[in-house]
């Protein structure tokens, strides 16, 4: 209340002229975001855009917002978060009239407003910062609160409004936009897109790209696609085109079906961009994916093959979960995230028949959520939001991870079909408006006699994971819960182990279904039978579900323990991968493989064991039948050599003079080669290199070597000139780039002299939280200290928390969150640091 009656304080006196008092806060405050709720609807934006060629240009822009004001208490405050010199003209009936640009808002007084029907007209010149420009091509990302600052709007998800949108570009550019395409014309050298009227969509959902892009257009399932992408090898394109517009049908046929509700927003295109910054962005219409995540290389490993699958039934998913459906303030943006990976994982199930699903929801879930959850900087899946310039912070694990777990136990207690019928009255209730959880709550309240409200207080609105241990009860072993961290909650869920009667007596595996979340401890005697009979032909070991469990079990254990041996945990690795076939169990155990290779064992323990290591990799390499599974041993391979027999094969896999049968390296795998043997070979870098870029074809991929080539310089100089760089926002434009950069430069083999790296890329977070795209800080943080584990390191970002305590709590979980490994690291047994 307080808050509300400072924002009412701060418009009357505004509406007085009187601007010497307290300015509006930048962004937009939970108040104001409930105020214009209440008083503004019937939004339509009529907007036009001038394109120059280059990515220098100022974009010149025209809109009319057309709108409804129920109320005449107040200024109006409209978002444009840009310098106010952008700000050509606002004019009302072809009058200039004056206006207050404060804080980043356009505030226009009471007398220029009517009660009822209003149209205000800007001639402005667009801001950049989500307009992602390069030469030949510029995309939008406007999530969560970015459309503010390209052009002046109402910039809050529960503003649904209709969007008409022109487009001047170069003549030689492709445009696409949510709204169908009503014409194109020519008009002094320029194209000119026309595009129709969208349906009511939030603003973060509103996109356009354009530029040099390849376009395909398909009939699919009685559905007209386009596909615009930028990938010059015609034979990968090719190679992946049919299986991309399938998957799109298949998965809009599914949700159709499931949801009883046609598919809302008319057109359905989708463009593949370079280096985008996520997986896929769900704007109506007009899908923007990561390029490299739908065109894949030959022999895709099945995880590789899955993830393509998933997030088309992601980003599908969204048409209803999130765009016809929208949360009503960021804080619910978790709503959105849990259907769509929800559904996401029930899509792809009938494409993939050969996959184990349930141990695919497993390891696609659970380790990236405990990874979170483990830390003390855990978020609760629903979180507090005060201003929606904090949104992106609230993306992760939780949510993406964690979320969908959760769902899937929500939907275990109520029933299939109940969680379905309350998801078609959801749909049905809210359609082309905004909801809460809360709102979903109450429409399944309403068909259980189950405690949901109390069960989801626990589940969805408290931060962390519940930890098991094994005890007895009547004779029979129980999983209890550890003494919780918040006093009295108990994480309703049913639990199971699975038992094994031995010479050794009764070994308890617990929760060897996977159907419980939590850290579940296991004993060492059990780990050590599993360990030894892992190939065991029973109903037990020969479980890929029950294997999962384990490992996962395992690998959390470890962690939890200082005094585990890592050596002890690769040498099972080791001993089990040969006689492992399943290619999902495969990739997660290459993955705890690497990371405790490089985090937890020193450099004197990896020295020991690295020959063996690596003939155990490239035999496994050569002799695995499975493609699929062989593209992981060649990229783990590549990871970890460093012998000279190792990059001796690495080189020559490189340069094409060694040949592994059914080993297809592409043109991202021969750059990732070089940049790998530039790292681990200083002398030969500047040769490999020069020459990767000559034979490099494609030009996005040849741009990006050429950026990330500096943080491989065997020169600490040339590596710190880079490192200054990155603190200057126009370095930073290419996140995926950075991400890359970052990776190399802060490698286990250069993290010595990269701590110097770590206090100022602290400093600079909240910059590129305002600054960045919604991963980019988590990613940067993740990119700095995952290769770090001094310490020297640990010190390093202790000192920056000691020393701010009033920094801002959601970055500051941030931090905690992504260097939980490294103080893992560092508590461990001295030896760690010899």
């Amino acid at each position: 209340m307080k808050i509300l009656a400072y924002f009412f304080l701060f418009v009357i006196i505004l509406t007085s002229c009187e601007t010497k008092d307290t300015p509006p806060e930048k962004g937009v405050p939970f108040a104001l975001n409930e105020y214009r709720k209440k008083t503004i609807d019937s939004i339509q934006y009529e907007i036009m855009l001038d394109i120059p060629k280059g990515k220098s240009g100022q974009i010149k822009g025209e809109e009319t917002i057309t709108f409804n004001l129920s109320s005449l208490d107040s200024a109006l405050v409209l978002d444009f978060s840009v310098d106010n010199s952008r700000i050509t003209s606002v004019t009302i009936g072809e009058k200039n009239i004056e206006y207050q640009f404060v804080n980043e808002h356009i505030v226009v007084p009471l007398k220029h407003l009517n009660k009822g029907k209003n149209s205000i007209h800007i001639s402005f010149i667009a801001g950049d910062l989500s307009l992602n420009r390069s030469e030949d091509y510029l995309y939008t990302l406007f999530v969560p609160d970015r459309a503010s600052t390209c052009f002046p709007l109402f910039d809050q998800p529960n503003l649904k409004a209709t969007y008409q949108l022109t487009l001047k570009t170069p003549a030689d550019w492709e445009a696409v936009s949510n709204g169908k395409l009503r014409s194109k014309t020519q008009e002094n050298g320029k194209n000119i897109y026309q595009f129709g009227e969208t349906k009511p969509i939030s603003s973060y959902l509103f996109a356009f790209a354009a530029g040099q892009f390849f376009k395909t257009t398909k009939q699919v399932g009685g559905r007209e696609m386009t596909m615009y992408y930028r990938e010059t090898d015609t034979a990968k394109v090719n190679r992946n085109s049919d299986e991309v517009f399938y998957l799109h049908a298949q998965s809009l046929s599914w949700l159709e079906k499931y949801t009883d509700y046609s598919y809302p927003f008319g057109k359905f295109d989708f463009v593949l961009i370079p280096s985008f910054q996520y997986g896929g962005m769900e704007h109506p219409g007009s899908i923007f994916y990561n390029e490299s995540a739908l065109f894949l290389d030959e022999n895709p490993s099945a995880n590789r093959l899955l993830a393509r699958a998933s997030v088309i039934a992601h980003e599908s998913a969204h048409m209803w979960f999130g765009d016809l459906v929208t949360m009503d303030w960021f804080n619910d943006v978790w709503l959105k995230e849990v259907f769509a990976n929800f559904m996401a994982a029930k899509i792809v199930q009938p494409s993939f028949p050969e996959i184990n699903h349930e141990l695919r929801f497993l390891l696609a879930h659970y380790p990236n959520a405990y990874q979170v959850d483990r830390t003390r900087g855990a978020n609760p899946i629903l979180q507090e939001l005060g201003n929606l310039k904090n949104a992106g912070t609230l993306y992760g694990a939780i949510i993406y991870m964690k979320a969908p777990i959760v769902m899937r136990k929500l939907e275990k207690i109520t029933g299939k079909d109940l969680m379905q019928r309350s998801l078609r009255e959801y749909l049905k209730t809210y359609a082309f408006k905004n909801a809460r959880w809360d709102d979903l709550i109450s429409i399944i309240d309403k068909k259980t006699s189950l405690d949901i409200a109390d069960w989801s207080d626990v589940w969805v609105k408290t931060p962390g994971m519940p930890a098991y241990q094994i005890g007895e009860k009547d004779y029979k072993t129980i999983l209890t819960q550890v003494k919780d961290s918040v006093s009295g909650r108990i994480w309703q869920q049913p639990l199971t182990s699975k038992e094994r009667d031995t010479q050794d007596g009764k070994l308890v595996f617990p929760n060897g279904d996977a159907s419980g979340y939590g850290y579940f401890e296991i004993d060492s005697l059990s780990k050590k039978y599993f360990i030894e009979h892992y190939n065991e032909p029973d109903s037990i070991f020969n479980d890929p579900v029950f294997k999962g469990a384990m490992w996962v079990n395992i690998w959390e254990g470890f962690l939890r323990d200082p005094k585990a041996n890592p050596e002890l945990l690769l040498s099972n690795l080791l001993a089990t991968l040969p006689i492992e076939r399943n290619p999902l169990l495969i990739d997660y155990m290459l993955g705890i493989l690497q990371r405790t290779w490089w985090s937890f064992l020193n450099e004197k323990e990896r020295s020991s064991q690295q020959q063996e290591l690596e003939k155990v990799l490239w035999r496994l390499l050569n002799e695995t039948k499975d493609k699929g599974i062989k593209t992981s041993y060649f990229r783990s391979f590549k990871d970890l050599a460093t012998t000279s027999d190792g990059l001796e094969k690495m080189r020559s896999l490189w340069n094409g003079k060694l040949v592994i049968k059914d080993l297809v390296l592409s043109e991202d795998d021969k750059i990732s080669l070089a940049c790998e043997l530039a790292l681990k070979q200083p002398e030969i870098s500047a040769q490999v290199l020069q020459e990767q870029l000559t034979n490099t074809k494609n030009p996005d991929r040849k741009a990006k070597l050429e950026f990330v080539i500096p943080a491989l310089n065997p020169s600490e100089p040339i590596r710190d000139k880079f490192f200054e760089s990155l603190k200057k926002e126009a370095s930073r434009e290419k996140e995926a780039w950075v991400i890359d950069a970052l990776g190399y430069l802060h490698h286990p083999l250069r993290a010595k002299s990269a701590v110097e790296y770590l206090r100022p890329s602290l400093e600079i977070l909240q910059e590129i939280q305002l600054t960045g795209d919604i991963f980019f800080p988590t990613r940067w943080l993740h990119s700095t200290f995952s290769g770090h584990s001094s310490k020297e390191a640990a010190a390093a970002v202790n000192a920056f928390l000691n020393q701010n305590p009033a920094y801002p709590s959601f970055l500051r979980n941030k931090i905690l969150q992504e260097t939980d490994m490294l103080q893992r690291a560092v508590g461990r047994l001295p030896r760690m640091h010899e």
